[in-house]
């Protein structure tokens, strides 16, 4: 019940308007990316085996997302490496804090709460 002399405000006008840059980090395996890329630059390959459960094409998909939000890099090594390795863009410098505080959230949690997969009861 609404008190006397106050008004009804919407939900959506308490919330600031923040769509726009979270758009930018939409995407299952976004956060995940991120993360991997926080630690330091990382080839294609490195990413796959960081991320066992993406496939290919959803990893190059969400990787050209991050490139064309100006989140992520792709560098030319010179040869005899001559590969490309992905890094964080400056763009991406504000995300930093966020990604070290998930990264060092994740280290803290037991190793048996790391390997936990959610039941199908869970999961709902």
């Amino acid at each position: 019940m609404i008190a006397p002399g106050t008004s009804r405000r919407s939900a959506t006008s308490e919330v600031p308007p923040c769509n726009e840059p979270l758009e930018k980090l939409q995407g299952r395996w976004t956060p995940r990316i991120l993360l991997c890329l926080n630690a330091g630059a990382h080839r294609f390959a490195d990413l796959r085996a960081a991320i066992p459960q993406v496939s290919a094409n959803v990893l190059t998909q969400r990787l050209r997302a991050l490139e064309d939000s100006r989140l992520v890099e792709r560098h030319y090594l010179l040869p005899p490496v001559a590969r490309y390795v992905y890094v964080l863009a400056e763009e991406a410098a504000g995300l930093k804090p966020a990604l070290d505080a998930l990264a060092g959230w994740h280290a803290e949690r037991p190793a048996s709460m790391a390997d936990h997969k959610p039941s199908k009861e869970e999961s709902r």
